[in-house]
């Protein structure tokens, strides 16, 4: 269902389309600027790995920071989740989360918030209305077309241990990684370095440690052969890397004691071993 919104109505629509964002929260607006209460509202997803903010924004492209600054811009890059896209043609408007979203004339710019008049249409939708063919539905499936389309400038995303143990799956959150930063480059700084041109569907929506199993491990082992062979004589004796020689090759090598001496046999197989074996490495490789 939808309705049209402007003031006040309009404002608190989208204050709760960024607050309440559980799973996504998808903002674009060619002019970002944020106050102190913008923040607050952000600042609500500051611990929320599993939320992943797509943010769009674009214009001035010979001077990117009219359009966000570069202390807005660094404030986004704090968040565990977050695709960072610029579109420099960008001219329209809209937020949504996975439940809500407002096709409007309104940027995320605290003057716009304060001063203007601005208009915008509100939906609000089930998981299973997400498939219909709606207002919002299209304007989404838009705005995740154009970002899909654009180079990403900024991609973070959180780290997970996948935990299983014999009746359930888990997983905690570790930390989140930086795996596409273009800052420099694209405030000026490095004006020469070529951007990357990759877009935010190429990385991976969250990055794995290595799995933790939640039972107890058993220790592989490793199945020896009863038998071996003396690695001077060739003659059959109890397998024994740490002595791999009978006891009368053994009472002659121990007059020198040259573990890298040569010897004759394979320790494991008994083969010539053609002086490749030694009592340091009594089996061939």
């Amino acid at each position: 269902m939808s309705k049209f919104l402007t003031g006040d109505d309009l404002i608190e629509a989208i204050d709760d389309i960024i607050w309440d964002a559980q799973s996504i929260l998808m903002i674009v607006s060619p002019y970002i600027k944020l106050d102190e209460y913008f923040k607050r509202l952000f600042d609500n997803h500051i611990r929320k790995p599993e939320l992943h903010i797509i943010l769009i924004f674009g214009k001035n492209e010979q001077e990117v920071k009219r359009s966000m600054s570069k202390d807005d811009f660094d404030y986004f890059k704090k968040f565990p989740n977050i695709s960072i896209i610029y579109v420099s043609s960008l001219h329209a408007k809209y937020y949504g989360n996975e439940s809500r979203g407002v096709i409007t004339s309104i940027n995320l710019y605290d003057f716009s918030f304060k001063n203007n008049i601005e208009f915008g249409v509100f939906s609000e939708q089930s998981v299973l209305d997400r498939f219909k063919q709606t207002a919002d539905n299209s304007a989404w499936n838009e705005c995740f077309e154009i970002a899909e389309s654009h180079a990403a400038i900024f991609i973070r995303r959180p780290v997970f241990e996948h935990k299983r143990s014999l009746i359930s799956k888990s997983k905690n959150y570790l930390g989140s990684e930086t795996l596409l930063d273009e800052t420099d480059r694209f405030y000026g700084y490095f004006k020469k370095r070529k951007s990357s041109e990759k877009k935010f569907i190429e990385y991976p929506t969250e990055l794995a440690s290595d799995t933790i199993i939640e039972s107890k491990p058993t220790r592989e082992k490793e199945d020896l052969p009863v038998h071996g062979f003396c690695i001077r004589t060739g003659v059959q004796i109890k397998f024994n890397p740490n002595q791999p020689m009978s006891k009368s090759a053994w009472k002659k090598w121990s007059e020198f004691g040259n573990e890298e001496y040569p010897e004759k046999f394979c320790h494991r197989s008994g083969k010539p071993s053609n002086g490749k074996t030694s009592m340091k490495n009594p089996v061939l490789g």
